[in-house]
């Protein structure tokens, strides 16, 4: 298994890797084996920072040692990760605030139940987003119903 980096409160994992980080919930990706194998080439996705941080806040970002333990990834310190809510928000904003509508990211796949959905919702309403940004986010949940 890949090593998880050093992170931190302002420099967290978030994203896919975070996504892969099983959680009692029951909610996030289910490709842990290839995320953290070490054979899998691709680059850990993602470390996020204060760039997210300025738009969403610190909110869901949590020391999430406990999960890479309980999953068997071993890991360089702390692990500071943003909960399955958060990484879905942060890959949102991060394609808006880029210019892109989030197309890529699908709700469904990560988050089936309506209450769980609410919960990345919650953090895209309170995500200081341009005019702009804020009609890409709209786009981006009306294409989520």
């Amino acid at each position: 298994m890949k090593m998880l980096p050093v992170t931190y409160p302002d420099n967290y994992l978030s994203g896919i890797a975070s996504l892969n980080l099983p959680c009692e919930e029951g909610t996030g990706d289910w490709h842990m084996l290839g995320t953290f194998d070490e054979r899998n080439t691709k680059p850990m996705q993602f470390l996020a920072g204060r760039d997210l941080i300025e738009v969403l806040g610190t909110e869901g970002i949590e020391d999430r040692s406990q999960d890479a333990d309980r999953a068997g990834i071993p890991r360089a310190g702390t692990v500071w990760a943003s909960t399955h809510a958060r990484a879905i928000a942060d890959m949102v904003v991060r394609s808006v605030i880029s210019g892109r509508v989030a197309s890529h990211v699908r709700l469904d796949d990560w988050m089936p139940e309506e209450d769980q959905k609410k919960r990345v919702l919650y953090f895209l309403d309170k995500a200081k987003l341009s005019p702009d940004q804020r009609v890409r986010v709209g786009q981006w949940v009306q294409a989520q119903r």
